[in-house]
């Protein structure tokens, strides 16, 4: 004769309980380039909130070798959600446009995120137009490389909240 065993549900809830304990968090966003978990989504939104919060001042362009960031004194950026750039200094309005793109398919470090910029006048913004690299972001700034060329001509870029 065959006995019936009593099957306990306590273990399954158990597990189901814990499960989304185990989620990646949020807080290891910003140390390193790493995504710590983050899914290639978020790391991108990140870099568009940050842009699109308010406006930003270039605060630091190497162009090559020499600085150049007086050049961009006292101009406000919009990076607006529409993918449309307004530059202004107060007097005069520049406009153009930016948008965040990935080279690989998966985002798996900042550095695969390109930023580009278009803008066509004054000639100083000409300057900027590139596909630049996201090499550090916090929530007050954005830093941007290009490497230019086979000899490896470096550029610098930093946009930082007003």
């Amino acid at each position: 004769m065959k006995t019936l065993r009593q099957f306990s549900l306590k273990p399954v809830l158990i597990i189901i309980l814990i499960t989304p304990a185990c989620a990646p968090s949020l807080d290891g966003l910003e140390t390193g380039n790493h995504l710590n978990g983050i899914t290639p989504i978020d790391n991108k939104n990140n870099v568009t909130i940050v842009v699109t919060d308010g406006t930003l001042k270039i605060t630091f362009y190497w162009d090559t070798d020499f600085n150049e960031t007086i050049n961009f004194n006292g101009l406000n950026f919009s990076f607006e959600a529409n993918n449309m750039l307004t530059a202004t200094d107060g007097t005069n309005t520049y406009n153009g446009t930016w948008s965040i793109t990935d080279t690989n398919g998966y985002i798996e470090n900042l550095s695969d995120l390109k930023f580009d910029i278009t803008l066509t006048s004054p000639i100083n913004f000409v300057e900027t137009i590139n596909e630049w690299e996201v090499i550090d972001k916090s929530q007050s700034y954005i830093k941007l490389r290009d490497v230019i060329g086979v000899n490896g001509r470096t550029d610098l870029l930093t946009f930082s909240k007003n």
